[in-house]
């Protein structure tokens, strides 16, 4: 079996399961966040539960509209403040803790080998931990609020195998965009687990890896998953909450397909206006005049990216004209950014740094967009609306990208920025 039909069987109770299954799982955790929390308790109610089938296993984050833009935002939010301490939920992640796709692993919540359900689209980024986790609408949420249990389908798994090394200035953000394109368009991954492994994963960070397991989502995955290594085991480890068993795919498991990526012939890559797979290179869009750059999201708001950002900025100034928004994805990417000096870099060069969230990804406040703006931002969505006016444009790219185009005024290709005036200083 591969390693998401073995969590799933065992979820089950099963020793064996096979794509197309239908099987009712025990779920090790379920999360959900301010858009939809107040209904997932409503429900909750509605099926007539008084209680969670364990308290320390159900989490709630206030995170996309944090803090509250308007009153009746802080209503929902007070509602499910009150909710929570009536179930007694141990895990209530309030305005400011950041977002549930980046909070949940931080706090040792989503563990190798586990089966997670989240009440959100963005929840495959968990994968990058080994264990499958499944985006869910509010009932099913609130079911397995109430019972620890999910039925589900057993999804047929596509392989990506990573292999190579990123050159200079091309980021996993790439990589993401790449598999937008390669599955997205034609749309093979709906409804599938896309596992991601080879020797290329050895050199990235658990940072880089949940920016691409994010982006899966969005090419209609079910899940994605990465094969736990030392550097995942390392990290849960560090983080757990409970004990936890990594699984791994068997060496003889079927794969609906296979799919190889050369990360060293990967360029810097955006996500064009209005589509999410309509993919260019940076350099064929450079010079196309910015209103808005954003850093952030459960994409890429973690700590590597906002070190990358200011390490361009350093010694330069935002051009006249650009707003350059900056939201760290968690309290704690903000504090190792504090500590780090590149919250106070990015500053110094003119971002508009604001409190941990999901901030004007969803178009609702910090930095919306105006009838005929453009904005490049590291986010994870492009369609017509989607930071605020539907007469706004939005590409997609890296942080690196974003934070080039920041200062240059125009998207830029982050590998044809001349040195900061202190990088010549020390050359």
């Amino acid at each position: 079996m591969t390693i998401t039909e073995k969590i799933l069987a065992r979820a089950a109770g099963l020793d064996a399961v096979t794509p197309g299954q239908f099987l009712d799982c025990k779920v090790d955790q379920v999360a959900s966040m301010d858009l939809q929390g107040k209904l997932v308790f409503n429900t909750i109610g509605t099926l007539g539960s008084d209680q969670l089938f364990d308290p320390a296993r159900v989490a709630f984050t206030l995170d996309h509209q944090s803090p509250a833009q308007t009153v009746a935002i802080a209503d929902v939010h007070a509602a499910i403040r009150k909710a929570a301490k009536k179930y007694e939920v141990k895990n209530l992640f309030d305005v400011g803790s950041g977002i549930m796709h980046v909070v949940m692993p931080e706090r040792g919540l989503v563990l190798p080998g586990e089966l997670v359900v989240m009440n959100e689209s963005h929840t495959p980024t968990g994968g990058a931990m080994g264990a499958v986790v499944i985006g869910v609408g509010q009932t099913d949420a609130a079911v397995a609020a109430a019972l620890g249990e999910i039925w589900l389908v057993v999804p047929a798994t596509i392989r990506i195998n990573l292999r190579g090394a990123l050159r200079h200035g091309v980021t996993t953000k790439d990589v993401a965009l790449h598999l937008m394109k390669l599955l997205g368009y034609e749309r093979k991954a709906i409804y599938k687990t896309i596992e991601i492994g080879g020797p290329g994963v050895a050199a990235l960070s658990m940072d880089a890896r949940f920016t691409i397991t994010n982006y899966c989502s969005d090419m209609g995955a079910k899940s994605a998953i990465f094969e736990p290594d030392e550097v995942t085991l390392e990290y849960a480890a560090a983080r757990a909450q409970r004990e936890f068993t990594p699984l791994y795919s068997d060496p003889d498991c079927r794969y609906e397909d296979l799919i190889d990526v050369d990360l060293g012939a990967l360029e810097p890559l955006l996500a064009c206006p209005h589509a999410l797979d309509n993919i260019h290179s940076v350099a064929s869009q450079a010079g196309q005049a910015i209103n808005e750059a954003f850093i952030g999201t459960c994409t890429n708001g973690r700590f590597e990216d906002l070190a990358a950002a200011a390490a361009i900025v350093s010694g330069r100034k935002v051009a006249p004209g650009v707003r350059f928004v900056v939201v760290p994805a968690s309290r704690e990417v903000y504090q190792r950014a504090l500590g780090a000096g590149h919250i106070a870099t990015l500053s110094e060069a003119g971002a508009l740094v604001f409190p941990p969230g999901c901030g004007p990804c969803m178009g609702e406040h910090s930095g919306v967009l105006g009838a005929g703006e453009v904005a490049i931002s590291s986010g994870n969505r492009n369609m017509k609306g989607r930071m605020g006016s539907p007469d706004s444009f939005v590409y997609l790219g890296s942080p690196q990208t974003v934070a080039a185009s920041a200062v240059c005024g125009v998207i830029t290709d982050p590998r044809t920025l001349a040195p900061a005036p202190q990088e010549l200083a020390h050359a």
